[in-house]
């Protein structure tokens, strides 16, 4: 019994078990299994998710060797249903030395053989001389449900053909231009989640034309600029991250104009003190917002912008449960505050971040002489990273 040799107890488990316990292990790590035994070989043709992060590249090498494993692996399984690549390498900037694209091209090509389900494609590249450029037919997988795309470009007219898409985020991506925009959303008609922070290679006026505008009647999350989609179009979210550099929605302007009936958690960041002053408007028509953060980053003067406005929102009245207003000075954030807390029944809690240390003791006094409608709202008063200053 001494001498008898190990029993290999894992080879005798069942396909299904095997294949699970692989798919925990990093891609890599799952293929060197194959040399223990040649029970692993075919199972490693049948996993369906594959996860491919370049940390271990140092030098041009380890990079091609890298480019490589990602060719064998992709045409060794059989079905793919989830492709996620991570490039942090710097070889990854060399674009025309190496022929960056055409080899990013080639594994695009070679999923559009599976039913892709789940695509995550991230680049570290800053520099936009350097970015990456995708196929133009990056975007025609009917199958595919989740879409994430960091710091890429498409340099001309785009195909669309996404029916089963419910998540499409877009970090620091370049299109062609707005009309492509528009065309990759016409073709994502069960939309849920949308982040959409795009830039274009051929900057033009931006005007919304609703009438040709994707009502997006799925949607439920959004993070944008308000540049980039029609705020008719995602009526419907129930969370909201607006970016603002040029605008808010305005009566007026009836074809781009509509309440959001459904929203309940907004979040404001201002980069334009030109609208910063219809902060209410937008309100009045967000009836069940529950939580609301103001984030502005823009010049000091703008307490000369912001005037406390003769009503009350719905929400401020009747729903607001959470607030935080983030600045970097103090007046009109203060004063913005200071009417949320005189106007805002069911207010939990109010958080005020302030940046400037200098400032702290004045905000204290004024929010010690401000009444309060909700008698269980806490105040908070954070510092940089979140931290109490008391």
């Amino acid at each position: 019994m001494e001498n008898a040799a190990p029993i290999d107890r894992i080879s005798n488990l069942q396909d299904e078990l095997l294949l699970h316990i692989l798919s925990f292990l990093p891609i890599k790590l799952a293929f060197s299994t194959t040399v223990l035994s040649r029970r692993w070989t075919p199972l490693i043709k049948l996993l369906t998710a594959l996860h491919f992060h370049d940390e271990s590249v140092k030098d041009e090498d380890a990079f091609f060797r890298f480019c490589s494993f990602v060719d064998t692996v992709t045409l060794s399984v059989e079905l793919i249903k989830t492709f996620h690549l991570r490039c942090d390498s710097r070889y990854w900037r060399q674009r025309r030395r190496f022929n960056i694209c055409n080899i990013v091209n080639n594994w695009i090509q070679t999923l559009k053989h599976h039913p892709l389900e789940n695509l995550q494609l991230y680049s570290s590249i800053v520099n936009f001389n350097h970015t990456i450029t995708l196929p133009p037919n990056i975007f025609t997988f009917p199958k595919l449900v989740i879409l994430k795309l960091t710091k890429f470009r498409l340099d001309g007219k785009i195909s669309v053909d996404l029916p089963s898409l419910k998540t499409l985020h877009l970090n620091d991506v370049y299109l062609k231009n707005h009309k492509n925009f528009n065309k990759l959303l016409y073709g994502c008609p069960v939309l849920e989640d949308l982040i959409a922070h795009v830039f274009y290679l051929k900057p033009e006026e931006f005007t919304v034309n609703t009438g040709q505008s994707k009502t997006l009647s799925k949607l439920i999350k959004a993070d944008i600029y308000d540049t980039v989609v029609s705020y008719a179009a995602i009526y419907n979210v129930q969370i909201l991250k607006l970016r603002v550099n040029m605008r808010l929605p305005e009566k007026e302007n009836n074809s781009d104009y509509r309440s959001f009936p459904n929203l309940m958690h907004l979040e404001l960041f201002f980069h334009s003190k030109q609208y910063f002053k219809d902060v209410a408007t937008l309100l009045e028509n967000c009836p069940k917002l529950q939580t609301l953060s103001i984030d502005k980053w823009i010049e000091r003067d703008m307490f000369n912008v912001w005037n406390y406005p003769n009503y009350v929102p719905k929400c401020i009245s009747g729903h607001l449960k959470s607030c935080t207003v983030k600045c970097d000075d103090t007046v009109v954030d203060l004063r913005i505050a200071k009417y949320i807390l005189k106007n805002t029944p069911l207010l939990e809690d109010m958080k005020i971040t302030i940046f400037n240390a200098m400032v702290v003791k004045y905000a204290f006094q004024e929010l010690a002489s401000c009444s309060i409608l909700s008698p269980i709202c806490k105040i908070s008063i954070l510092g940089q990273n979140s931290m109490p200053w008391f």
